[in-house]
């Protein structure tokens, strides 16, 4: 193979592990031992270069001279691919393990610099690749799937596939049991299953998660009750036995734990401190990379209080009791960071967050997170010197 060749005719179907890819974008890849990983990868990474497609492979890094060699043999030429940026072999120190620890809002944050980063070299979609024998330890399992789950939203609306490989001989009944749920589609005994094809969630939970995609993305207003029911598949009659209304639903979305952000922002500023007032800034930065991730779409709760305009909307006592749940996370955060009146110090960073929040939506930027940074390290300086 002569290095890089963009398509210039109608693409071929995207096929793994001889199974013909549909609308699957996000897939785990069961595999038992190193040359079943060989024979499911090696045909997709090598059909996926002749097609003219940008593979990202991420893998352990003691088999990744071997893999290199195997692609050699496969025919292709793979450092004129490489030089050109269409074929990247990783480690896991590159890509999952950066700064020798899992991060998954930095992980989600790199996976759509990746992709842009393809699109920007030319070439028309990535094929990602990663395995994951890395997390072996319950926390880290944790994390990955919670991570895995948010992949989801990534790829959704993307032509990029993303395939992830767990070898059963490294992972538990239980994780794979778990790694199933959250993926679309799955490899298993090299035969592709959808989530069709496994028990689906409560009509219920279907509701709840096309409502969170399409208020998320198109806003409640212009969101209708059929909208809904055609994305979450069930019947009319199913939407008003659980939600006599849209109002009811809109609620049960607000309420919905996965709604709310700051958890996930909180843990992760948490996670990369290294002391706790080092997290009162660490905060505005996973603040940044969570909204970079979601696609600059903003705060729920902020973009409802905007959008429900009637006073007794049912909607606005959940969006109240989330900001100043927002503003309790943050004095917890102040407390522990040994801030004199946390509490007030907390609803102050909550104006900063709210702020930085609503500026980013306005220019799709995340730059006023770094300016509600610096001012948020202003005011610790200062209440310190006090």
């Amino acid at each position: 193979m002569d290095g890089p060749t963009l398509m210039s005719t109608a693409p071929t179907a995207i096929r793994l592990g001889g199974e013909e890819l549909q609308d699957q974008r996000h897939i785990c890849a069961l595999v038992d031992g190193a040359s079943q990983v060989d024979a499911l990868l090696v045909p997709f990474i090598t059909a996926g270069l002749d097609r003219g497609d940008r593979v990202v492979h991420v893998l352990n890094p003691q088999v990744r001279d071997a893999h290199l060699h195997r692609l050699a043999d496969a025919g292709i030429d793979v450092d004129a691919v490489t030089a050109s940026r269409q074929l990247e072999v990783l480690t896991w120190g590159d890509a999952y393990m950066r700064g020798g620890r899992f991060d998954r809002l930095a992980q989600l944050a790199y996976l759509k610099r990746m992709v842009t980063e393809t699109h920007e070299l030319g070439y028309p979609m990535t094929r990602y690749v990663g395995s994951t024998e890395w997390a072996l330890e319950d926390k880290t399992v944790r994390e990955l799937l919670e991570y895995e789950a948010r992949v989801n939203a990534v790829v959704r609306n993307q032509p990029d596939v993303f395939v992830c490989t767990y070898d059963l001989n490294h992972h538990s009944a239980r994780t794979i049991a778990e790694v199933l749920d959250v993926h679309p589609a799955a490899i298993v005994g090299g035969a592709l299953r959808t989530s069709r094809e496994t028990p689906m969630a409560s009509a219920r939970e279907r509701l709840i998660v096309a409502a969170s995609q399409l208020f998320h993305e198109a806003g409640i207003l212009a969101t209708g009750v059929d909208s809904i029911i055609s994305a979450a598949g069930v019947a009319k009659a199913t939407f008003y036995r659980h939600f006599p209304s849209k109002d009811d639903l809109v609620v049960a979305w607000l309420s919905d734990r996965r709604t709310d952000w700051l958890a996930d922002v909180r843990h992760v500023a948490e996670a990369r401190a290294t002391s706790p007032r080092e997290v009162i800034p660490l905060l505005f930065d996973a603040a940044a990379e969570w909204f970079e991730v979601d696609g600059y779409r903003g705060c729920p709760y902020l973009n409802a209080s905007v959008e429900i305009t009637a006073e007794g909307h049912p909607a606005l006592p959940v969006v109240r009791a989330f900001l100043d749940h927002v503003a309790v996370q943050l004095g917890e955060v102040a407390a522990a960071a040994g801030m004199p009146d946390p509490e007030d110090f907390g609803r102050q960073l909550r104006i900063l967050m709210s702020g930085a929040i609503s500026q980013a939506l306005t220019y799709r930027s995340i730059a006023p997170f770094a300016t509600a940074r610096e001012t948020a390290v202003l005011l610790v300086d200062s209440a310190s010197s006090d």
